[in-house]
């Protein structure tokens, strides 16, 4: 068996109890489109942005997790980055920089006619830039 997408795009969804930093980095300084946020009682409220087909959503709970983001790199197993396709990688890595956020890796080639950086969002996830030349 195959599944069958019915949206040709994954949605990401970050777990945050730093909801207003995230909204401003994903928001204003990556520059996403925010849609209508979601509030679920006693549940939380999740912060949509639209990145192509796909939604990246930031959950504040109302009962604070355990505080696991960030870390080095490769210091703990599962999802550890997403990698965004973008064409103002030398723009998009100094307004993080403007913004006070970590750089993992600065900009540096990663293989012939491909760019990237590596930053760390205000939980301490890994956001890769990609910029093909």
């Amino acid at each position: 068996m195959t599944m069958t997408l019915s949206k040709p795009a994954i949605d990401v969804g970050i777990i945050s109890t730093n909801g207003e930093k995230m909204v401003s980095f994903y928001g204003g300084v990556l520059g996403m489109q925010q849609e209508e946020d979601v509030t679920i009682p006693n549940y939380g409220t999740i912060h949509r942005f639209n990145c192509g087909d796909s939604i990246l959503r930031i959950m504040v709970p109302e009962v604070a997790p355990e505080d696991v983001a960030g870390g080095d790199f490769m210091s703990r197993n599962g999802i550890r980055y997403m990698t965004l396709n973008i064409d103002n990688l030398e723009d998009v890595v100094n307004a993080c920089k403007d913004f006070g956020c970590n750089i993992a890796v600065d900009i540096r080639d990663l293989r012939p006619g491909v760019r990237c950086a590596q930053i760390q969002d205000p939980d301490g996830n890994y956001v890769e830039f990609i910029s093909a030349a």
